[in-house]
This record gives C-alpha cells, structure tokens and sequence, in this order.
C-alpha cells in the first residue's frame, strides 16, 4: 500500500483560531442538540456563513473537522459536482 503524503495546512495562525473557535461552536450546538434530545433526523448544524443546514446535507473536512454547507464546501475542497448531482 502507498503512504500518502501527510496534510499540511495553508491557514495562519490567525486562522487556526478562527477554525478552532467554529469547530467549538458546531461542536457545542450538536451536542446541545442531542441534550434536548432532538432525534437525529432533525438535527441542524450551522455553516461558517451562518447557515442552518441539517446534518445529512452537510460535508466535514477529514483534516480540519469543520462541517460546510454544500456551497461553502465547495469552497473549501475547491470541487464543483457534476451536473445534475447536486441535492438542492
């Protein structure tokens, strides 16, 4: 098997900040969720442009842990879908 190269992040460390702060903040509404014990099919998480997106419809980074909505994701990964693939 090939060893892949190991992630290397481009974000400053004013940015790290940023990112760590948001993971704490999706992170804590999750779990604020799951005490109120809303089930999970109507669980929400908010995007980095403050959109409130359910679960499902989200996409997490395997590197940084953040969730995105699918527009910002796109961003992030710097990856369009093909035509016609998309859930909105």
């Amino acid at each position: 098997m090939t060893e892949l190269p190991a992630y290397k992040s481009k974000a400053n460390e004013e940015q790290k900040e940023e990112n760590r702060q948001r993971y704490y903040e999706q992170f804590k509404l999750i779990k604020a969720q799951e005490v109120d014990k809303i089930p999970a099919q109507h669980t929400t998480i908010r995007c980095g442009c403050l959109k409130l997106v359910h679960w499902s419809q989200m996409y997490r980074c395997l590197y940084c842990g953040l969730w995105f909505c699918k527009k910002c994701a796109e961003q992030h990964f710097g990856y369009k879908t093909e035509y016609g693939t998309s859930h909105d």
